[in-house]
């Protein structure tokens, strides 16, 4: 009879456990934080999850890259460059932080660092439209102007539809024939 009733007492406390555990608004499984992160538009609270995220998982790389995503977003290029060469000791091959690389060194105004990113992309992946099209966009605002039309017109190579681009590359040819003038 007495271990019945510890048995009962047992489950009752299981029970409580159990409820209070679904009653706790953050979630403790770290992918399960950074789709929490994705439902919020504020910014500030994302990264707090994301540091969470990370806090259970150092090398859970999808937090480290949306928190570099926010960071950069919110004006704080250099912090999200660091979250970026984290990604890169974890996974020394992901091209994609690389092109975000490439833009938070856009933020800053630095473009050749930014050049350099899109190129190293480049050379393993060709067909990086992206890539191509960002580094149009730096070599526009170093005023080389050739070979940003150069990258504008690989990218259409490669996506001959891509409206964005074609009036990025028409803009340009504003720009050079004001410059002619």
């Amino acid at each position: 009879m007495t271990e019945e009733n510890e048995t009962v007492n047992m489950n009752e406390v299981k029970q409580k456990e159990l409820e209070t555990a679904e009653k706790t608004e953050e979630p403790v499984d770290h992918r399960q934080l950074l789709i929490k992160a994705c439902k919020t538009d504020n910014y500030e609270d994302k990264l707090k999850l994301y540091d969470k995220a990370l806090t259970l998982d150092p090398l859970y790389i999808d937090a480290w890259i949306q928190k570099g995503f926010a960071l950069d977003r919110m004006e704080k290029s250099i912090e999200a460059l660091a979250c970026y060469d984290r990604v890169l000791e974890i996974d020394p091959e992901n091209l994609g932080v690389r092109c975000l690389k490439g833009f938070a060194f856009n933020n800053l105004a630095e473009f050749e660092k930014s050049i350099e990113c899109y190129d190293e992309v480049l050379k393993i992946n060709p067909e990086d439209i992206f890539s191509w099209y960002q580094k149009g966009s730096a070599l526009e605002s170093l005023g080389k102007y050739g070979e940003a039309m150069e990258s504008y017109d690989r990218a259409l190579e490669i996506d001959p539809t891509d409206v964005l681009i074609r009036e990025k590359k028409m803009k340009l040819m504003e720009i050079i024939y004001k410059n002619l003038n």
